[in-house]
């Protein structure tokens, strides 16, 4: 009987550890799909629709530390920059690490590659080109009525010639 137990409570254990990682792999399918939302919202250079995928309390900080606070100022802001600096500069998707805080909270960590720009207009004058650098984001997402929502942002360029200098490359492993 006891050996009867401990094989069905084995079979469960495994079955939950199953079912656990299927729905992971769900989850980081919806993270994605909600970031290649805001993908194609750039490639359009139309954000009307960010309010199918950002929290209406959502907060964004910019690469040069504008700190946004909700939807309306998000949406409001990425319309601004990608009609005139950011007007068609493109992005390429490097890759997407996801850690889950809680069953319903995510973060993941957005690694893009941004062409050339010219802020704050779009106007090359010289002296004011950026971009066409790896920028990284860290993005927390939010599980509400099955779907996963932006709730927060910040992002920044990742500077190749200070790469050399992290202290974690040289850190005892």
């Amino acid at each position: 009987m006891m050996k009867k137990v401990f094989v069905m409570l084995w079979i469960l254990a495994g079955t939950i550890l199953i079912v656990k990682a299927q729905d992971r792999s769900l989850d980081e399918a919806g993270i994605k799909s909600t970031l290649a939302r805001f993908g194609n919202s750039w490639k359009k250079g139309d954000f009307r629709d960010m309010n199918e995928y950002l929290t209406p309390d959502c907060h964004w900080i910019n690469i040069v530390g504008m700190h946004w606070h909700n939807l309306k100022e998000v949406q409001f802001a990425h319309q601004a920059f990608i009609g005139s600096a950011l007007k068609g500069v493109e992005t390429k998707e490097i890759s997407i690490a996801i850690r889950f805080i809680t069953q319903d909270v995510a973060i993941a960590y957005w690694l893009t590659h941004i062409g050339t720009f010219y802020p704050p207009d779009g106007i090359n004058r010289g002296g004011n080109k950026q971009g066409d650098k790896d920028n990284i984001a860290t993005v927390v997402l939010v599980k509400q009525k099955g779907q996963w929502w932006i709730t927060s942002a910040q992002n920044n360029d990742v500077i190749s010639q200070a790469a050399a200098s992290d202290p974690v490359l040289h850190m005892n492993k």
